[in-house]
């Protein structure tokens, strides 16, 4: 592992240079064994023909042997080559070779789940970003593509599933209950992409016959427990390549398609080529253990692997700064085929809560940084809400702009022009901006500045010319790479409303783009303005419809106004986005009376807007359960520059328990009116009227009217799924009455061998906002349902309590941030990813008052001074501290 006490070694994307040699093909035999395996590799190679004899060899590698070192057929010897911690050189090489390496590796022993590692029974790999020079020299960078040809040697009887990308080729017995398997992927791919798996398993089989006849085997592989929570994966899938064929015309394009399901996986899942290895979240899902949720999840997840088959794989990235050509990309794909599924509004105010919390909290802090990086020290780092998530906006505002029917003709020139490539960021717009012959250079500032833009609207309405202007300026925060900032080119979705609610026409002389979507104002300028025609009184605007643009947006919204547009904007996502503001607004008024010790009353005009709109049964439930979800501490801190801790947590904490209790009549009809419509089933129907009758029970619960403990027991007695089991337990996990503590336990005691539920069991107990809540916590470390060098349990217990429970995380001593730093120390070293995953909560100390700022930063002082610090978590806590 590399470590990094006193030095920060930077990746500059300027220093990019093109690699001195190609690999034309890899033959990699792996001999798979408990106490260490041996990884045979016969590399073909060459020069770059504009390359000279000059340049040695240097190949990538970490925690490797060396056995044996071959060019050409001859032994090399030690003078001929050089080998340190992280490469290994040889120094003369001709302009055509061949190279056989043999290492050494310890699977067993590694903790960090990157390269090949044991996950309980099972060997498997995780080479994306840099996990493959953990198996074997190579030339770990992703514009290096070539040819695989693996042989995978193990037990017969403890291994008798052994699996690589491509398709199989061979297999065979050997002495010693020993057999062998050959896999041969025709496609030329970057080793980050390799995969292979080894282990008892059952296969799950079904087929795909693609739009032009080809018919594809569609296998899951699991441990036999599980065999029966595969059917929504296989589904799932199925639902994917067909969306892909019709949206974007692109066909599978192997004989099979591989789903493995790991229980230990740092990430979500992976999309080596053929071969995706899974974290067990997302694959395993039937209605007696998963939720709703964790449905749409795994519907998600399984298709973003599959989009990625031709949006990572068959065009790959470049480097490592090009990231979210590959992920930004595929998340849009992901988040339009999801919208397609269910309900697009509900899958919209997910996607946004995501950037309006983690990704503008990013943007806002230490590690800040553009779309497309120009610099990284560790670049699991980078796999960040800002590539991801705001990457994904940026491609959703290219659609916005150019129309459907442009956007698909760009994609379809990206592919024509750059499969079998690795490419960058400039290549994909160029294919948009040449399909289209479109200027897209003042676009393109979104990829290469940080921070999040503030638009700034205000109204003015003329009476007597019947006007109504809108004077919108754009302004560019100040991030940590001090970088000059250029406007951006930003599209505002735009309607007007009568006081009535009635949509009022938009007759401008300004320029306003109409799309199949809505209408459009392109802000390109630092300041602009845009006047309305023939509006006969003031209007109310509604203003970045569904989200157009991941920007802060600043108007001087009335309550009234607000609760207008909550009510009737034509938008569905404004409605929520309208209630969100409401709340906000009457919180932030509730801290100015706690700083001034005065009582925390909410107005009551907002209990009679939401009254109003429980009434709304036009509406889809899940619409109306999202507009109901009041907005959370980390979505009202990102509208403050400073968050005043006890202040927030005591103006939330009165305004959901006046709006409990002040509602609870329309509350609990509206539970029972949901209950009634549920029908058990998967149907989207059903789903969205769970949701409402979860998230009424809820808030009924916090009025803390025993009544409504009673109703919470009999649901989770006669519960038909797990959504309501949970939904129960959750509704009651903040409550002192016995109850929880039994229902508890008996959840524990059903379900206590099945890992991803008992996850789920963790993560109530991480979001309890009772005083106990940390202990407890603290206790579960030592609980047989918890094992620290579990991702999905460190991320259950410890990352949601973090994240999820600011009443709990945020101790008036700082024993919340102290228990944290604790376990990002203990993590450091055995699982450097997910330590610095961790890390996240405590990067925002500069954006807390004063106390709870310095004690935040004492937290990653302690870390900090621990020493022999893994560069991922060097890097963030050194950047926190400076920044």
């Amino acid at each position: 592992m590399k470590h990094h006490d006193t030095k920060l070694n930077t990746t500059y994307l300027k220093d990019y240079k093109a690699p001195d040699f190609i690999i034309e093909s890899i033959d990699l035999q792996f001999e798979l064994d408990e106490d260490k395996t041996l990884v045979h590799s016969l590399l073909k190679m060459s020069r770059h023909t504009n390359q000279g004899k000059a340049q040695p060899l240097i190949l990538s590698g970490e925690s490797l042997k060396l056995i044996s070192l071959q060019l050409d057929g001859k032994q090399l010897t030690p003078t001929q080559y050089k080998v340190s911690d992280t490469e290994l050189e040889i120094l003369d090489v001709p302009l055509q070779f061949v190279l056989e390496i043999v290492t050494e590796i310890h699977p067993e022993k590694n903790t960090t789940l990157s390269g090949l590692y044991r996950s309980e029974k099972m060997f498997c790999t995780q080479c994306e970003a840099e996990g493959f020079r953990r198996m074997t020299y190579y030339l770990d960078r992703p514009d290096v593509m070539s040819t695989f040809t693996t042989t995978i040697v193990a037990d017969k009887t403890k291994y008798p599933v052994l699996l690589s990308n491509g398709n199989k080729v061979g297999q065979g017995d050997m002495d010693g209950n020993r057999h062998w398997v050959k896999w041969h992927d025709p496609f030329k791919k970057p080793s980050y992409l390799f995969a292979l798996v080894a282990g008892n398993l059952v296969k799950i089989s079904d087929s795909y016959t693609t739009a032009s006849g080809r018919k594809v085997a569609l296998e899951i592989f699991v441990d036999e427990q599980n065999k029966d929570k595969c059917a929504h994966a296989i589904s799932s899938l199925k639902h994917s390549m067909q969306w892909d064929e019709q949206t974007y015309g692109r066909e599978y394009d192997l004989d099979v398609y591989m789903i493995v399901a790991a229980n230990d996986f740092n990430m979500g899942a992976m999309e080596n080529k053929g071969l995706n290895i899974f974290n067990s979240k997302y694959v395993l899902a039937n209605e007696k253990t998963a939720t709703d949720v964790d449905f749409q999840n795994v519907e998600a997840v399984i298709g973003h692997e599959y989009f990625h088959n031709w949006t990572g794989n068959r065009i790959t990235c470049r480097d490592w700064f090009q990231l979210s050509l590959k992920e930004g990309l595929t998340v849009f794909r992901e988040q339009q085929f999801s919208a397609s599924m269910g309900s697009p509004t509900v899958k919209r105010i997910n996607d946004v809560r995501i950037i309006r919390t983690r990704q503008f909290a990013e943007d806002a802090g230490p590690m800040a940084h553009p779309v497309r990086p120009e610099s990284y020290i560790e670049i699991n780092n980078f796999y960040t809400s800002t590539i991801y998530n705001k990457g994904a906006e940026v491609i959703r505002m290219l659609h916005t702009i150019l129309g459907s029917d442009k956007f698909r003709k760009g994609m379809d020139l990206y592919f024509e022009r750059h499969d079998g490539q690795a490419v960058t960021i400039e290549d994909f717009v160029a294919s948009f901006s040449d399909a289209n012959d479109y200027d897209l250079k003042q676009f393109h500032r979104w990829y290469h500045q940080a921070g999040t833009p503030e638009v700034n609207v205000v109204g003015q309405y003329n009476d007597k010319n019947k006007t109504f202007t809108l004077t919108i300026n754009q302004v560019l925060p100040k991030t940590p790479d001090n970088q000059e900032k250029q406007p951006y080119l930003i599209p505002i979705k735009i309607a007007l409303y009568n006081q009535k609610g009635e949509a009022l026409p938009l007759d401008s002389s300004d320029e306003v783009t109409q799309t199949k979507e809505g209408s459009y104002l392109m802000l390109s300028k630092e300041k602009q303005q845009y006047t309305f025609n023939n509006i006969k009184e003031p209007p109310v605007p509604s203003l970045l419809g569904n989200f157009s643009a991941p920007v802060k947006l600043h108007y001087a919204y009335t309550q009234a106004e607000l609760m207008l547009l909550m009510s009737h904007d034509n938008d569905l996502f404004n409605r929520w986005d309208s209630a969100q503001r409401l709340c906000t607004q009457v919180v932030k008024n509730l801290m100015q009376d706690y700083a001034q010790h005065n009582p925390l009353n909410v107005p009551p005009a907002l209990y009679e807007a939401y009254q109003d709109l429980l009434k709304q049964t036009h509406i889809d439930p899940a619409v109306i359960a999202q507009i109901l979800s009041l907005p959370s501490f980390g979505y009202i801190a990102e509208t403050l520059p400073q968050t005043d801790v006890a202040a927030l947590i005591a103006a939330r904490g009165a305004l959901i328990k006046q709006f409990a209790v002040n509602i609870s009549e329309a509350l609990a009809k509206t539970y029972q009116n949901a209950a009634a419509k549920d029908d058990a089933s998967l149907s989207n129907e059903s789903m969205a009227n769970r949701a409402l009758k979860n998230t009424t029970l809820a808030y009924l619960l916090r009025t803390q009217d025993h009544q409504w403990v009673h109703l919470a027991e009999k649901q989770y007695e006669q519960a038909r799924n797990m959504t309501d089991m949970m939904g129960a337990l959750g509704a009651l996990n903040h409550s002192t009455h016995p109850s929880r503590e039994k229902l508890f336990n008996d959840f524990y005691q059903r379900f206590k061998h099945d890992p991803l539920v008992v996850n789920k069991w963790l993560s109530l107990h991480a979001t309890s906002e009772l005083p106990t809540a940390l202990e407890n916590i603290k206790g579960l470390l030592k609980h047989e349902a918890f094992d620290i060098r579990n991702p999905n349990k460190v991320y259950a217990l410890i990352n949601t309590f973090s994240m999820g429970n600011p009443e709990r995380f945020h101790d008036t001593e700082g024993k919340g941030y102290d228990f944290l730093a604790d376990r990002v120390i203990e993590l450091n070293q055995a699982n450097p990813q997910v330590a610095a995953r961790l890390l996240e909560a405590l990067t925002q100390w500069k954006r807390l008052d004063n106390k709870q700022g310095q004690l935040m930063k004492k937290a990653l002082e302690k870390i900090q001074s621990s020493g022999n610090l893994s560069e991922d978590v060097y890097e963030i806590v050194t950047k926190s501290l400076i920044a």
